[in-house]
C-alpha cells in the first residue's frame, strides 16, 4: 500500500494532522497502537485548558492567536462548540512565580487582563478561599475544551473524508527509502512519502536519537462532586503554593465534576511509567492537599480518577519540525504536558511541514535542533 502521508500515532496531534491533510485531499494513512481514543497516553481525560495569556511565555503567543482561530473553525465545520470559556487565572501565593509570569506574559501580548489580589480573588469568586494570600492574573479569553469529543470529531472526520486511521496497530519498525519511507505495520508494509511522527511517550523508542532528551512523567487527575452556584461559575485557574507547587481546577463540566490535578505530580519519570500502574492513596492525598490549600468546601472523595502521561521535552517546550538531517521526516511531539490547546494549529503545521509549505508560525523555539544541539 502506498500512501502520501504516514502518521504514526493517532492522539490528538496526530489526529489534527490528519484531519488537516485529509482537508487538503491528500491521501493519509495513520497508525496507533492502541485502540482508536484510548486512555493510555496524554491525550484523554474529557477536558484541557486553554488560555491567551499564557505564563509559559511569549514564544507562544503566535501559537495561541493560531489556536483560538483553529478551534473557531472547528466549530464551524462541526457545528458544535468544543471551548467553554469560563475565564482564568493564574495565582501565586509565593511573592513571585506563576503570577509574575502571567503578569508578564500578559502585558506583552497585548491580550486584556486583570490583576486581583487578596480578598479581591474571592470576592470575585466566592468557592476560592486562599485566606486572603493569592496575587492573580484574570483572563477573560480563557476557558475549557471538550477535548476528547474534539479528538474523536477530527478522526471521524478526516476517515470520511479518505483518510484510513487504525488502530491496535503496532509499528513494528520503520526504514528510510529513496522514495520515502516503509512502515511495518501490523501485518502490512505501507510505504509513504512523508512520515509524521506522532507517538507522544513512545516516540523516543521510535527515533534514537530522541530517546536520551524525552521524559515521560506519570499524572493522576481527578474529579470531586462540587454542587452550587458559586463552583458552577469559577474560572479555569492554576495556583502556585508555597512550595512551587502548581494545582489545577477546571469547574463542574456537563455533569463531570470539577476536575483537578497537580503539575508533574510525584515527578515518577522515565520509561517504567508509561504503562498505567492505577491510582492509589498517595496519589490522592496530594490532590486533596491541593484542593484544601484553595476549594475547602469540596468534597475529596473523588466521583473518577484517571492516569496520563505528559512527555516531557527540554525547556518543558514542544517539538515541531523537521529532523534536521530528512526534511520528510516530521516530529509533531512530545508538548511536555501543555500542549492540547494547540491542536488545531499544529494539526495545521503538521499539514504544512508534510506538504512543504511555510507554516504560520515560527517554529524556531520548537525545532528538533533546539533538543538535539
Amino acid at each position: 500500500m502506498t500512501v502520501d502521508i504516514g502518521i504514526i500515532g493517532l492522539g490528538a496531534m496526530g489526529s489534527a494532522a490528519a484531519w488537516s491533510l485529509a482537508l487538503r485531499g491528500a491521501t493519509v494513512l495513520g497508525v496507533d497502537r492502541h485502540p482508536l481514543g484510548h486512555a493510555l497516553g496524554s491525550s484523554h481525560g474529557k477536558t484541557r485548558i486553554i488560555r491567551s495569556v499564557y505564563s509559559e511565555g511569549n514564544i507562544y503567543d503566535a501559537l495561541v492567536d493560531e489556536a483560538y482561530a483553529g478551534w473557531d473553525r472547528l466549530e464551524r465545520e462541526f457545528g458544535q462548540a468544543f471551548f467553554r470559556k469560563t475565564g482564568g487565572l493564574d495565582i501565586s501565593v509565593r511573592a513571585d512565580g506563576i503570577f509574575q509570569e502571567a503578569l508578564a506574559a500578559a502585558k506583552t501580548s497585548g491580550k486584556p487582563f486583570e490583576v486581583l489580589e487578596g480578598q479581591a480573588i474571592e470576592q470575585r469568586f466566592p468557592a476560592l478561599d486562599l485566606n486572603g494570600r493569592g496575587r492573580a492574573v484574570y483572563n477573560a479569553d480563557a476557558g475549557l475544551l471538550d477535548s476528547d469529543e474534539a479528538s474523536a470529531w477530527m478522526r471521524a472526520d478526516a476517515i470520511r473524508r479518505g483518510a484510513d486511521l487504525r488502530g491496535e496497530t503496532p509499528v513494528a519498525g520503520w526504514q528510510r527509502v529513496s522514495d520515502g519511507f516503509i512502515l511495518k505495520a501490523g501485518d502490512e508494509e505501507i510505504t509513504c512519502r512523508k512520515l509524521i511522527m506522532a507517538a507522544g511517550a513512545w516516540c523516543g523508542a521510535l527515533v534514537p536519537a530522541l530517546q536520551p532528551v524525552l521524559v515521560p512523567e506519570r499524572q493522576v487527575i481527578a474529579w470531586y462532586r462540587a454542587d452550587g452556584a458559586s463552583y458552577d461559575s469559577l474560572p479555569i485557574f492554576q495556583l502556585e503554593t508555597d512550595t512551587a507547587e502548581r494545582f489545577y481546577v477546571f469547574p463542574p463540566h456537563r455533569g463531570q465534576g470539577l476536575k483537578a490535578g497537580l503539575y508533574n505530580h510525584r515527578r515518577e519519570r522515565g520509561a517504567a511509567h508509561i504503562a498505567p500502574r492505577g491510582v492509589d492513596e498517595d496519589d490522592l492525598a496530594l490532590l486533596a492537599a491541593g484542593l484544601s490549600d484553595c476549594l475547602p468546601g469540596v468534597d475529596q472523595t473523588p466521583l473518577e480518577t484517571a492516569e496520563c502521561r505528559f512527555t516531557l521535552a527540554p525547556g518543558d517546550r514542544f517539538i515541531m519540525g523537521c529532523m534536521p538531517d530528512d526534511k520528510d521526516l516530521v516530529l509533531l511531539s512530545p508538548c511536555s504536558g501543555h500542549g492540547y490547546k494547540f491542536v488545531p494549529a499544529i494539526g495545521e503545521i503538521a499539514a504544512d511541514l508534510a506538504l512543504e509549505k511555510d507554516p504560520a508560525v515560527d517554529l524556531a523555539p520548537f525545532s528538533v535542533e533546539r533538543v538535539l544541539s
